[in-house]
Formats: C-alpha cells, structure tokens, sequence
C-alpha cells in the first residue's frame, strides 16, 4: 500500500469514527440526556442551545464522511469544539478542555487532507 492510499484509509477511518461520535453526541442532546443537560447547566449554558448544538454536532457529523462537504463539517464542529474548550477552561476543568482540543487537532487534519487530496486526486504542492 502506497503513502497516498495509508493516508486515505485513514482519513475515511477517522472521520467515521469523528462522525459516529458527534452524531451519537448530537443524537444525545437533542433527547435530552441528563448527563447532556447537566453539562450544559454547568457551563451555564441553556436547554435551546443544548438542543442546537446537537443538531449541528448531528449534522456536521455526517457532512464529515462527505467528501466535498467534509470542511465544512469540520469547520462548523471545530468552531463547537473551541468554543467547548474555552468553556470548559474558564471553569476549570481541564481535561475536557485537552479533550476538545484533541478532538479540534483530528479535526483540522481531516480538513488539510480532504483539502490536500480533493476529488481523489493528490494537490501538488
């Protein structure tokens, strides 16, 4: 297997498993999860935006495994995932703050190979 196919395996595999997360987490919101909803109370953060964000999380999940919608996918749950880092920071707790910031990193991955390699053709650089 060349580099260009490891590296197209992979990306399908990682958005896949990005895009059942976020959908699953969106899916979770949306019902109403108490877990979900008690998240998001402590963030301060209302019940109509627990139920927007998992709509977009739902939604942008799967643009993820399309790949000409796939940076935008990404790029509307990047801005989902900075914004929950930042809140997660300022009320100190740190580890789903590095959670999301791990979740941005893959994400911005993603979107530099579905940008690199677009259409199945490799961009030169």
């Amino acid at each position: 297997m060349n580099g260009d196919k490891l590296i197209e395996v992979v990306l399908w595999v990682l958005s896949l498993v990005l895009a059942i997360v976020f959908f699953y987490n969106g899916v979770s919101k949306i019902m109403g999860s108490p877990l979900q909803v008690a998240q998001f109370d402590a963030l301060g953060l209302s019940g109509g935006l627990l139920i927007a964000v998992g709509f977009l999380e739902c939604l942008a999940g799967l643009m993820l495994t399309i790949p000409r919608l796939a940076l935008a996918g990404g790029a509307v749950l990047g801005a989902i995932m900075v914004i929950s880092a930042t809140l997660h920071m300022l009320h100190d707790d740190f580890t789903s703050s590095f959670r999301a910031v791990v979740i941005v990193a893959m994400l911005a991955g993603i979107c530099y190979f579905r940008f690199k390699y677009r259409g199945g053709r490799h961009q030169p650089e």
